[in-house]
């Protein structure tokens, strides 16, 4: 087991309770809806179509991926209730529960999670494939994954009878001849229905019966309407006088959807971040009661704006709330809140400040620059003071958030730093990458674009620091085709003799390796052209040259901080070549005077 050399600061965590990085909502909401109040029937309706198209901003459809990344996107913070390790910050894929960034777009696929679509929920085919405001507003174009997308064609949404094709959760297949619902809707509680339908995830119907709902209502006074493309089971026209848009089928399945699956945080946060972007919001999502007074069990009755209760409600709970002020049962209001005091010293000096009831320690602390000149590296938190060498990782040792215990009395933790990480075996081999960071040793005769790659044109070079070619063990480049017509090749050449070419077959970022079993020897860089047979060039993000180590041992020295001043414990000279180092709290490795991180690059 690898050991640490470790010394532990008294310093307490400043705990901070913090949501996710979202769009707040303006304070204004009940005002925003007051032209509202006090209608009913298609009066209501009207005002509502006033109301979805107040701030409205066409955005163009390539606008709506720039536009994801406020509305669809997986919450970084911890704390929210959103929030899935492993997701933070990408595409929240809505039909099969993938996770994507931004450039992950199809492209071809094989599978379920290899790349995402812009999908129109509401087919474009229906309305004819216009490309009017309909065709790019996000209430209802989401990023969904590619292949269940296309399994779901322009198929109108339902329940499933016998399934054809699942996954994760959604469902193509015959539909259920009868849809029921549990209160009564303009034209009952009950419709019937044939045909192949798809069926979403059950976290997220209500989302996409509110998506439609929405849309309906801000598109009724155009001159948009459904064809029969349909099948006629959701939408007859956008209009407010064949049902307000909806079928009997349809307004039974989208009203049980809406009741069965209320408001979520996600949606909360989503229309949030499309008011951000395209300017306007969904009412159905800010007052879910209202959709109740056009299609529901209160259809032609006067609403009250102020017996609803808007999502924006410190009392409305997602997930739960149906957003009427007199339902049954009541949300149960916030427990008051209780603090506790806390205390942490950082190098002497010692502050006071607070922490909610329930709070969780969830900051991961930054090395007090008054500690030490070489700032160590942190490694978790524990509730004594320790020092001394210590396993990878003991039980007492809080490496993580979700190992904190919570905060319901006055607590001190103590951060543990480690001055240096031993290990023992072979010397790291070289790796030199060309990416991003722009390692230096490396050139280019290169365009590139602003996008999550970039565009090698004709003829355009990358070169690579000079290498060791009887140690180049494999290269590997991740790359994309880039327009035009054929399969761009990247000829790899060494002493100006070519020794591999590697070809893109896909319009998506895939890794295309070659491994070296020929008989290269003497040093040279390696240069990487793009051929000329492809006017528009390659897309590329990432160049690795691996060559291998000479296989050599190394001890490292050893460290251990006392009272911020560092001590050697143990230094091992005996034939060695290389030994880690500390510079900047970040630990290097010194073989000869090259200096490399711990993932073998090159730094200077």
């Amino acid at each position: 087991m690898k050991k640490h050399i470790i010394i532990a600061f008294a310093l307490l965590m400043m705990a901070q309770l913090t949501l996710a990085a979202t769009i707040t909502a303006p304070a204004n909401i009940p005002a925003y809806y007051a032209n509202a109040n006090g209608k009913s029937g298609t009066a209501l309706y009207n005002a509502l179509n006033t109301i979805t198209n107040v701030g409205y901003t066409k955005l163009s459809y390539d606008g709506a991926i720039t536009a994801y990344q406020k509305s669809d996107v997986y919450p970084s913070d911890p704390t929210h209730p959103d929030y899935v390790a492993g997701k933070a910050g990408k595409l929240w894929d809505m039909y099969g529960g993938c996770s994507f960034t931004l450039g992950d777009e199809c492209g071809n696929y094989n599978g379920e999670c290899d790349c995402y679509n812009r999908e129109h929920s509401i087919p474009k085919s229906w309305w004819g494939s216009a490309k009017n405001n309909m065709y790019s507003d996000i209430f209802h174009l989401v990023p969904t994954d590619g292949y269940v997308n296309n399994r779901r064609s322009a198929y109108a949404f339902g329940e499933v009878q016998t399934a054809t094709y699942t996954y994760n959760g959604c469902k193509l297949g015959s539909s259920k001849s009868t849809i029921t619902t549990d209160k009564s809707t303009l034209l009952g509680t009950s419709a019937t229905c044939s045909g192949t339908v798809f069926e979403p995830r059950d976290e997220y119907k209500g989302d996409f019966a509110r998506g439609y709902l929405g849309m309906i209502a801000k598109y009724s006074n155009t001159s948009y309407s459904i064809t029969s493309g349909s099948g006629g089971l959701i939408f007859e026209a956008f209009s407010s006088t064949t049902h307000f848009g909806l079928t009997k089928y349809g307004m039974v399945l989208l009203m049980k959807w809406h009741r069965e699956d209320p408001v979520s945080q996600k949606e909360i946060d989503r229309n949030n971040g499309i008011q951000a972007t395209q300017g306007n919001r969904n009412p159905f999502i800010d007052y879910p009661y209202l959709a109740e007074y056009i299609w529901g069990e209160k259809n032609g009755q006067t609403v009250d704006m102020s017996q609803l209760m808007p999502s924006t409600d410190p009392n409305f709970i997602p997930g739960v709330s149906n957003g009427w002020r007199g339902q049954d049962t009541p949300p149960t209001p916030p427990t008051p809140t209780v603090k506790y005091g806390v205390t942490w010293s950082v190098c002497g000096v010692t502050q006071t400040d607070s922490i909610e009831e329930n709070g969780m320690i969830v900051l991961l602390p930054t090395t007090p620059a008054s500690c030490s000149e070489e700032s160590p590296v942190f490694m978790g938190w524990t509730t004594a003071p320790i020092e001394g060498i210590i396993d990878d990782e003991p039980a007492v040792l809080y490496r993580v958030t979700t190992d904190f215990p919570v905060v319901t009395a006055d607590v001190t933790y103590y951060a543990v730093f480690a001055k240096e990480t031993i290990v023992e075996g072979s010397i790291v081999p070289v790796t030199y990458i060309y990416d991003s960071s722009h390692q230096e040793g490396w050139t280019n005769t290169a365009t590139w674009t602003n996008n999550s790659y970039w565009l090698l044109k004709d003829g355009g070079e990358v070169v690579s620091p000079e290498v060791n070619l009887s140690g180049l063990s494999s290269i590997s480049i991740k790359m994309r085709t880039y327009g035009g017509s054929g399969n761009p090749t990247v000829t790899i050449s060494a002493a100006d003799k070519t020794i591999a070419s590697l070809t893109a077959t896909n319009n998506k970022i895939n890794e295309y390796s070659w491994t070296n079993t020929s008989s290269l020897t003497g040093n040279s860089p390696l240069q990487f052209t793009a051929n000329k047979s492809n006017s528009q060039g390659v897309g590329f993000n990432e160049i690795v040259v691996n060559v291998s180590g000479s296989g050599s041992t190394a001890t490292y020295d050893r460290f251990i901080t006392s009272d911020q001043t560092a001590t050697e414990v143990k230094s091992v000279t005996d034939s060695e070549t290389a030994r880690k180092i500390l510079i900047g709290g970040k630990i290097y490795i010194l073989l000869g005077d090259q200096l490399f991180n711990l993932q073998g690059q090159r730094v200077k």
